[in-house]
């Protein structure tokens, strides 16, 4: 007989589901809410498998339509893949919630379909040959099935590793296929180099992007180098689902960007450099970035330098030459449209903080320069400047 738990009154395994529920909650900021917890008896799962049409070797499922995690008791590995495997994905990535809400669309056109009279599993599978919703969802499985089940595992291979059952995940590992393995490999490779919450960013998942995490995530990435980091500042729009945005005045820590992370680093001579252009790709974030790691004082030198700088004809000219450089990295057919886009918005950033600065106007963030912009296309001097510098 099925038994159904929710997550405060579950009795299986409520060792591993609190324990990991604090992992989570403490390494994220949030634990599963939505998923619900079914367990099955080992006496009665073969017989559940049978009757579901799943593998015989399965020994879990998840449903996104009603986000239901359905396990065989006393099954670790399954807890983890199916409850905060699938469940988290399905709470807290887009890709996931997309998933969920194709599954409900769908389950509500079949009840339409179906609630005045009586069908088969066969007029359902009619039904969905010719349903728009189901050929979508059909398709957005396919596309995102690896990653789906790719995340599933890799949650069996790191909470098995905290609460010291590896032998239960390695025994698993073993028996699955050589290119599978490879795949889990290159995330388990990662998440040893970069640390477990840049694994989880990777994936999609939702970012609380708060002082105790960007402080986790640095030390992560950064590792040895971060004692002689002399400014890591937090900026940008800080929202759930975009990049975190890191400023870093170091000269030992590269540049380097991923769909998840934007790292804007600079040498310690670059940025002091870049004051005196005034670059606003430093002036932005040193004026309106949190301090994650480093010195106020430090940071309040930087702000109180950038104040005093003068506009000169050697910063017009640096943004003009920065301008004409994002606009041709813009066209670069080798880059991916993200990042195509991604250089536009720089390109522009440039010719409005040339034009601002030609002006007279000494705008030291990007939204002031957002405003600059929409108020100099309305103005009459803009032809002028524009003509000017162009």
């Amino acid at each position: 007989m099925l038994q159904q738990a929710s997550l405060q009154d579950c009795e299986a395994l409520p060792s591993y589901i609190e324990l990991s529920n604090s992992f989570y909650q403490e390494l994220l900021g949030y634990k599963p809410k939505q998923t619900s917890l079914q367990e099955i008896p080992q006496f009665e799962w073969n017989e559940f498998a049978k009757q579901r049409g799943l593998n015989q070797n399965s020994l879990g499922m998840y449903l996104p339509r009603n986000q239901t995690a359905i396990v065989q008791k006393g099954n670790h590995l399954s807890l983890f893949h199916e409850y905060f495997g699938h469940g988290l994905f399905c709470e807290q990535t887009l890709l996931g919630r997309r998933l969920v809400d194709l599954e409900r669309k769908l389950l509500e056109e079949e009840k339409r379909e179906f609630q005045e009279r009586q069908f088969t599993l066969e007029d359902v599978q009619k039904f969905r040959q010719q349903n728009q919703t189901f050929q979508e969802l059909d398709e957005f499985r396919k596309q995102n099935l690896v990653q789906y089940e790719l995340f599933a595992v890799w949650t069996e291979y790191l909470l098995s590793g905290e609460f010291g059952l590896n032998g239960e995940f390695e025994r698993k590992y073993d028996s699955l296929p050589r290119e599978e393995r490879e795949v889990i490999d290159f995330t388990i490779n990662f998440s040893k180099r970069y640390g477990n919450l840049a694994t989880f960013y990777g994936f999609g998942l939702r970012k609380i992007q708060d002082k105790k995490r960007l402080i986790k995530l640095s030390q992560d990435l950064f590792n040895g180098t971060l004692n002689k980091t002399r400014l890591i500042l937090h900026f940008g729009s800080k929202k759930p689902f975009s990049d975190i945005d890191l400023f870093v005045a170091s000269n030992d820590i590269p540049p380097s960007y991923d769909s998840w992370l934007d790292v804007r680093a600079y040498k310690i001579q670059d940025v002091e450099e870049g004051i005196k252009v005034l670059n606003p790709m430093i002036t932005d974030p040193v004026m309106i970035g949190d301090l994650v790691f480093g010195e106020e004082g430090y940071l309040g030198e930087l702000k109180r330098q950038i104040l005093t700088q003068p506009i000169t004809k050697e910063a017009i000219n640096f943004s003009l030459k920065e301008y004409e450089t994002e606009k041709n990295r813009s066209k670069d057919k080798l880059l991916c449209k993200h990042l195509q886009d991604k250089n536009l918005r720089s390109a522009k950033t440039f010719l409005t903080n040339a034009l601002a600065l030609k002006n007279g106007d000494k705008i030291l963030t990007f939204n002031g320069l957002v405003d600059y912009s929409h108020t100099l296309s309305r103005s009459e001097k803009f032809i002028e400047l524009k003509g000017g510098i162009e």
